[in-house]
């Protein structure tokens, strides 16, 4: 066989492997991280909007496409079957590794941290005039769902029932409150550094009972800010009809995570 032969032969047996190992490779980390990116968000995550939507967009086409580039390379440097096959193993270890941390759902908001000053405070029927307005606007403008009967003769029930007051308070500082969700960490909370931040000057408050009496203007106290849900609408938790946070004493649990 003449030498030109051998060297287009020797040339093309290249290729043939350069193709044959990225072709495997892809195949290999694509699939890795299309499972692992399709499955883990559904079991560490299940109620996050990515869902198995992190295997098919990002995971099992970035792998495939990385898998094709190192297979390439292995293919190119004609990296011997036994150090590729331990090469293809670490890398797909390492790719769903990554997949499934990256389907652990990140620290979900909790509640808001304000280190305020009592300023004023009112009993909840001073602001009964501003929060029917809101709530009769927004009747008006959702024509396609009904709202609960009697909503409107229902304030003075909601008082009765859920005693407080509004405070007006002037916040010094506030920090937003995390809860950790990993398997490891779920359950513990983190807080973000002290900030200026855009927190409410106005709460609702039941914590030292329901007059005006328990709440002396220029209290300072760092307070923990929620806020309730409602099963109905409108709203039947008062707090939420008035459009307020609940403020209450920091508990003792978060005092270690939240700056000094």
């Amino acid at each position: 066989m003449p030498d030109i032969d051998r060297d287009e032969y020797a040339q093309e047996s290249l290729l043939q492997s350069i193709g044959r190992s990225a072709g495997k490779w892809a195949i290999v980390l694509g699939a890795v991280g299309f499972v692992c990116g399709f499955v883990g968000p559904m079991v560490f995550s299940p109620d996050s909007n990515q869902g198995p939507l992190l295997g098919l967009l990002i995971t099992g086409p970035g792998g495939a496409l990385l898998g094709a580039v190192l297979g390439l390379v292995a293919g190119a440097i004609r990296l011997p079957a036994p150090v590729g096959r331990k090469a293809l193993l670490v890398t797909t270890t390492a790719l769903a590794a990554a997949c499934v941390y990256f389907s652990m759902p990140p620290p979900r908001y909790y509640a808001n941290v304000v280190d305020v000053e009592i300023v004023g405070c009112a009993p909840p029927e001073s602001i009964r005039d501003k929060a029917m307005e809101y709530w009769d606007g927004q009747v008006a403008r959702v024509t396609w769902a009904s709202p609960r009967a009697g909503w409107k003769q229902d304030f003075d029930r909601m008082v009765e029932s859920d005693p407080g007051v509004v405070l007006d308070v002037r916040v010094l500082r506030e920090s937003k409150l995390y809860e950790n969700r990993r398997p490891w960490n779920r359950g513990t909370f983190v807080a973000n550094p002290w900030g200026a931040g855009d927190a409410p000057t106005q709460y609702f408050a039941r914590f030292a009972g329901s007059v005006c009496d328990g709440y002396a203007k220029g209290q300072h106290a760092i307070y923990l800010a929620t806020g309730e849900n409602a099963k109905l609408w409108p709203s039947e938790v008062l707090s939420n009809f008035l459009g307020l946070q609940v403020l209450e004493p920091l508990p003792a649990r978060f005092r270690v995570v939240v700056p000094q």
